[in-house]
């Protein structure tokens, strides 16, 4: 049989490629002694040694191709990426079939290295030839999505200058930041002590920077206390404490309030929270009444799930729920933090894609218990190491991260080189920033003697017509409350003793989310009340006296405080503008006012106890010749009638 030119001239260079260099097979005795003495060497971790009898054996034999890829191996193991590199692109060069494993060893040294595109490639290509080893081809292929997602990110680089935090750092590892709604109380986790975990607190005062952190002593005992989440308002302090006898498992939630300045005794959040499985990292929502952590508990879809829990009417919590596989993996998912505006959920994951062993994300609420697929931040906020206890400000423009990339210590006992963690400070990257977020200052007091009043709080979303939050002042007469953007808020304030007061807060427009509101309210007691009080939150169809629904929650109010057996008879007076004939003008604001009383009459009150009257345009309280000052003139008005 004659053999083709073409066929002969691939099977002659085929065999002298083959037989270009040596191999295990056919290694002389001498050589293979060698070797053998090497790998002795080699499996006894006498590393130094094995690398000289092998850089000895290819100094006498260089295309001995197993000498090259143990030599890599050992530098490998010895974490000397570089030299391992060239020493598998030796192996390679020599025989790029001998040992398809090699390409993904390189493609290892590769990403150790930061060559984020030759790890792609040299691990595509194991994924390539390899086809027997299936627990390796299942490495290689989520290895493969980690370094094609790290060659595209570290190609377009975000701008992140972290600054060392370090007015909050010490000699110890510092972590796991909180903050409260207005970004002025910081609570963090430090390590004292070897192993000892206890939480620590700092404040900001207005132009004169943050205080020096103080540790938590009516919280700290000699167990671990670690991973905080302060409520919004400052008042609630939920944290993670393990090995504890009231626990129902190794790490339980726990709980403390303060009151009068003080924090109390820590207690479980209970056997719906928490399980013999291990929970941790809570981070709450909804001002309190909502609340996220991570557990590997029973239902689970890996490791650790970050799973979420809302407090019932009797203020008790729910049973939690997994946050589902958007936002959950097979891998873990740790340190969830809620954004303030309520939508934007970060997190640690090591079973998304991404650029190392940990990196953060962030997954927008779309529905119910529904998250959109979660989205890597991307270089070089995240890296090829760990990033966790991520958190941001309700501006979403200033972040709080602990890495250990500044702060190392000497162990004394083992001499190694040890990393501790700092917090640092970074400006956001504009292309990340969640939508941001504002927040409702309030202080409560008696107009005559300037005590404070715990008043009942209640905040409505006007646009969507629901309640937002309920809730009191404290003893002090004070209220902090986290309030998403891109809603118009109705607050009203109530107590039996007192006049109800309205306002309403526009924070629509993105300028208003960075001009918090910080109000203080002076309420006059019923039985001294003599002017009348605007009543902020009734609203009418434009140029009607029909009532939009969003005037409910406001005649509420007025129903709560017609409860008051004090108050015998009101008069709801209607106010307009100037803008239209008088006439119409005064009609318009009797049939207001008339609607407000059915409203009310409608709800159960005596009608005997109701007057209305309409003054038109005639008795103005702001300017009618801008459109602010006309809004104001337009408003619905509630007056104690004496007996």
């Amino acid at each position: 049989m004659k053999i083709p030119l073409t066929l002969f001239i691939i099977l002659i260079c085929s065999w002298t490629y083959a037989q270009d260099y040596i191999s295990l097979k056919s290694a002389s005795e001498k050589q293979l002694k060698s070797y053998k003495k090497a790998m002795v060497a080699y499996r006894s971790n006498k590393f130094d040694d094995a690398i000289k009898l092998l850089n000895k054996i290819i100094k006498t034999e260089p295309k001995f191709i197993d000498a090259h890829i143990i030599l890599g191996s050992v530098y490998y193991d010895k974490k000397e990426f570089s030299s391992a590199e060239k020493s598998f692109n030796e192996a390679i060069n020599i025989d790029p079939t001998y040992q398809v494993k090699v390409f993904y060893t390189l493609a290892l040294c590769n990403y150790e290295l930061e060559h984020y595109a030759d790890a792609k490639n040299n691990m595509g290509k194991f994924l390539d030839k390899e086809t027997q080893n299936q627990e390796l081809i299942a490495k290689a292929k989520r290895r493969y999505t980690t370094f094609r997602f790290t060659d595209s990110a570290v190609a377009h680089p975000l701008k992140y200058q972290p600054q060392n935090f370090r007015i909050m750092n010490s000699d110890f590892s510092e972590y796991l930041p909180s903050l409260t709604a207005d970004g002025n109380t910081m609570v963090f986790t430090r390590k004292i002590y070897r192993e000892n975990e206890d939480l620590f607190i700092s404040t900001r005062v207005e132009g004169s920077g943050w205080s020096s952190p103080e540790s938590l002593d009516e919280i700290n005992t000699v167990f671990n206390e670690g991973a905080p989440a302060i409520s919004p308002d400052g008042n609630t302090l939920v944290f993670t404490s393990c090995d504890r006898k009231e626990s129902f498992g190794g790490c339980d939630l726990f709980i403390s309030k303060k009151e009068n300045g003080k924090w109390g005794p820590a207690v479980n959040l209970g056997d719906k929270i928490n399980t013999p499985a291990y929970e941790s990292q809570p981070c709450f929502g909804d001002n309190g009444n909502l609340i996220f952590f991570c557990s590997n508990r029973t239902g689970s879809i890996g490791g650790k799930d970050i799973w979420f829990s809302y407090r019932l009417e009797d203020r008790s919590w729910a049973k939690p729920l997994n946050l589902g596989s958007n936002v959950n993996t097979i891998e873990n998912e740790e340190c969830p933090f809620l954004h303030p505006n309520g939508l934007t959920l970060f997190f640690s994951s090591d079973g998304h894609p991404g650029l190392g062993a940990k990196d953060v994300f962030y997954s927008e609420k779309t529905g119910a218990n529904k998250w959109s697929t979660a989205v890597n931040l991307g270089y070089p906020l995240n890296s090829k190491g760990d990033e966790s206890s991520f958190i941001l400000n309700y501006r979403g423009d200033t972040g709080y991260i602990a890495s250990d990339k500044e702060f190392n210590v000497m162990d004394q006992k083992n001499k190694n080189i040890q990393k501790n963690l700092d917090l640092f400070e970074f400006v956001m990257p504009e292309a990340l920033r969640p939508n941001p977020s504002s927040y409702l200052y309030i202080t409560v007091v008696d107009r005559k003697t300037n005590a404070p009043v715990q008043a009942q709080l209640k905040v409505f979303k006007l646009g969507q017509n629901e309640k937002f939050y309920t809730g009191k002042t404290n003893q002090e007469g004070k209220s902090l409350i986290s309030l998403p953007s891109n809603e118009i808020y109705a607050i009203d304030l109530y107590h039996p003793e007192y006049m109800i007061h309205s306002e309403q807060y526009n924070c629509i427009e993105t300028r208003t989310a960075y001009r918090p509101l910080r109000l203080t309210i002076s309420l006059d007691k019923i039985k001294d009340a003599i002017g009348s009080i605007v009543l902020k939150n009734i609203f009418f169809e434009s140029g009607s006296a029909v009532l939009k629904s969003e005037s409910d929650f406001e005649l509420n109010q007025i129903f709560e405080l017609l409860k008051n057996k004090n108050i015998t008879k009101v008069l709801i007076s209607g106010h307009t503008d100037n803008v239209g004939k008088k006439e119409d003008n005064l009609l318009l604001s009797q049939n207001r006012a008339k609607a407000v009383v059915q409203a009310l009459i409608e709800k159960g009150i005596d009608p005997r106890r109701l007057v209305s009257e309409g003054k038109g345009e005639s008795q103005p309280i702001a300017d009618n010749n801008t459109e602010v000052g006309r809004q104001n003139n337009r408003r619905t008005e509630i007056k104690i009638i004496p007996e």
